[in-house]
């Protein structure tokens, strides 16, 4: 059986969403890296402390573009009428998707944010199943 490690800074419901859909994996969430070990694939969600490992991390904008810490506002300021989500291995950094959302001038950066956080829940699960 494959097993996934998720491993978070914060809780959010991308947590549940992942463990909930890959009923079939062995699936736990930690929140230090030290117990992350002989795992088949990392998930971050939201860890902040020192990556060592390859593992499948989230973007809120279509890397290249905005790496910074707060991407969205970055985003959002620079008046961008596409932004998106990049889901990509780290060490060495390669994407493997990229899910866009369309900005219109009346947009509000809360809900540039509420969109980026569901498409998180909504593709992130399907995505390491696929990977798994």
């Amino acid at each position: 059986m494959k097993k996934l490690a998720i491993i978070y800074s914060r809780y959010t419901p991308t947590i549940d969403a992942i463990i909930s859909h890959l009923k079939e994996f062995e699936v736990k969430a930690f929140d230090s890296y030290d117990q992350v070990k002989g795992f088949d694939l990392i998930a971050n969600v939201n860890y902040q402390g020192e990556i060592l490992e390859n593992h499948v991390d989230v973007h809120y904008s279509l890397l290249p573009a905005f790496k910074g810490d707060d991407p969205v506002k970055q985003a959002f300021l620079e008046g961008v009428k596409v932004t998106g989500i990049t889901f990509y291995y780290t060490n060495p950094e390669r994407i493997i998707a990229q899910y866009p959302i369309f900005v219109s001038n009346f947009s509000h950066f809360d809900e540039i944010e509420r969109e980026l956080e569901y498409l998180k829940q909504t593709i992130y699960p399907l995505l390491l199943e696929k990977i798994l």
